[in-house]
């Protein structure tokens, strides 16, 4: 089956299903549904963050910004594990590789957008091969250079990765 035309659960601020539409039917925009983002970190503790590509075929809310190194739409039937698992194979080529899940949490972003995201972590050297579609490049932050950035550039960021960054990493 082609990627757009799997169905997946529109949530509602609880991230509990309340309706389907196809990949393809998506309105980023406006319709809430439930994203898995997968943050992964190397070894030796730098955070790969992904340049979100630009996309005809099922567009990107935020290309040219920086965001975690996978992110997704569950789908429906699909548990939260397991769309985070996929990503992860589809997106960075890495199989079985284990996540621990950080939280769930809906969200409304500064541009109007409402998210309810589930974050994963997981632990990996920086992949020599990932998907072109999906990723336009990795690049690798300390956490403190993240900070510096994000005060510095914030304007560099997706709004959901700043959304995630002050809820998860900021103590």
């Amino acid at each position: 089956m082609k990627h757009a035309a799997y169905e997946v659960d529109l949530v509602n601020e609880q991230g509990l299903p309340i309706g389907t539409k196809t990949r393809q039917e998506i309105q980023k925009a406006t319709d809430l549904y439930h994203t898995i983002f997968v943050l992964l970190n190397t070894p030796e503790g730098r955070l790969l963050l992904t340049e979100i590509p630009e996309r005809t075929d099922l567009p990107n809310m935020y290309p040219g910004l920086l965001g975690v190194t996978v992110a997704t739409i569950r789908r429906h039937l699909e548990t939260p594990d397991q769309a985070a698992s996929r990503a992860v194979a589809k997106e960075v080529y890495i199989e079985d590789l284990p996540l621990t899940k950080m939280g769930d949490h809906y969200t409304e972003l500064p541009d109007g957008r409402r998210q309810y995201i589930s974050l994963y972590s997981g632990v990996h050297a920086m992949p020599e091969e990932y998907s072109h579609t999906d990723i336009s490049n990795l690049q690798a932050f300390t956490p403190d250079e993240i900070t510096k950035n994000l005060a510095t550039e914030p304007q560099r960021f997706a709004p959901a990765f700043v959304d995630i960054w002050q809820r998860y990493m900021i103590s």
